[in-house]
């Protein structure tokens, strides 16, 4: 006998017309429901079959039969009997359905059309009108910088269009190790943490970097994993059709602006688990807060060795899940930076 029972994943909202809607944020599907429904879906809290919701809400078999089939389809409830696709397994991170949609919604979230966006701009600055108004002196020579440093703070941003030369195996180590590598370790009452090149809340460094090499000679095309204590990367995948599909997704995304694939991509996923195993509710947000800080050591560093950096901010969750046969509920793609040399003036 087949037993059903609600995803742990389903949202419940009303919109704009007072209607229910579902909407699975794992599985990204949506579904406008009755009362009716939502009484069945109260009900597969536990596992229950046709007969037991049928005589508990005096409900025809074959109508039941129908929604119950429907809802199937949408992932709003799973078959037992099945495989269910929305099952932790063993997982050390409990997820809920705040922190997953979070989570979720970096790969299924994008922009509004651009008529939508057209000359609306929210405006950039606020302004404020208090007491006392205090003007502060900036530093001489501001755009004459002799400190790197703060010439590279300055000169920092974003560069989408690439040289037809290709990026050397040596500057690719010389970015790794200034941008990500672990410099040491050291003891605390959590157990052994490490210190790396860019801040992570409670030292927990949640974050993992895959480098998808697109153009780099004397690197074998592919993903690699890279090992920030060795300073070296460890050839995982070498399947051509993950690594296209990712380069088209990020054509799509930075359309019309980028000329070409960039030299080499980096793949940044998250361990959840070593974050949340400290921080609980508050992991996912300190993830992120992570993952900026990785990024601007990334844009300083390009900068620095005059580059042409650029992070996305969708996600391909899904395809890197296949690609790196990742378990997505503990460890899942993040964010992705993109490096290449910068177009010839």
């Amino acid at each position: 006998m087949e037993y059903y029972r609600r995803s742990p994943y389903v949202f419940t909202y009303w919109n704009q017309d007072g209607a229910i809607v579902l909407y699975n944020y794992n599985r990204h599907t949506k579904a406008v429901v009755s009362n009716e429904i939502m009484k069945i879906l109260d009900m597969l809290t536990k596992k229950r079959n046709i007969q037991q919701i049928s005589e508990a809400l005096e409900i025809d078999k074959k109508d039941l039969t129908e929604a119950l089939k429907h809802l199937v389809r949408l992932k709003m409830i799973h078959k037992v009997s099945v495989d269910n696709k929305d099952d932790l397994g063993i997982t050390q991170v409990p997820w809920d359905p705040i922190d997953l949609a979070m989570q979720r919604q970096r790969s299924y979230g994008g922009r509004r059309p651009f008529s939508e966006r057209e000359g609306k701009s929210p405006s950039p600055v606020k302004v404020v009108r208090g007491l006392s108004t205090l003007i502060l002196n900036p530093p001489p020579n501001v755009d004459n910088h002799s400190n790197t440093f703060l010439r590279v703070l300055n000169e920092r941003k974003s560069i989408r269009r690439y040289s037809t030369n290709k990026m050397s195996k040596d500057t690719l180590s010389h970015f790794l190790y200034h941008s990500a590598r672990i410099k040491q370790f050291f003891r605390s009452k959590e157990g052994t943490l490490t210190n790396r090149t860019y801040p992570s809340g409670g030292a927990r460094y949640p974050l993992e970097i895959y480098v998808s090499n697109n153009r780099i000679s004397g690197i074998q095309k592919g993903i690699h994993y890279y090992d920030p204590l060795k300073h070296r990367l460890i050839l995982l995948n070498k399947n051509k059709i993950y690594q296209k599909q990712f380069n088209s997704f990020l054509k799509h995304v930075q359309h019309p602006i980028m000329n070409r694939e960039p030299d080499v991509v980096f793949i940044i996923t998250a361990v959840f688990s070593r974050t949340v195993w400290k921080y609980d509710r508050l992991g996912v947000s300190l993830i992120l807060s992570d993952l900026g800080s990785l990024y601007q050591t990334m844009y300083l560093v390009a900068t620095e060795l005059n580059l042409a950096p650029c992070p996305i901010g969708k996600t391909e969750e899904e395809l890197v899940k296949n690609w790196l046969k990742l378990n997505w509920f503990e460890e899942s793609h993040v964010g992705t930076f993109m490096l290449g040399l910068p177009e010839e003036n």
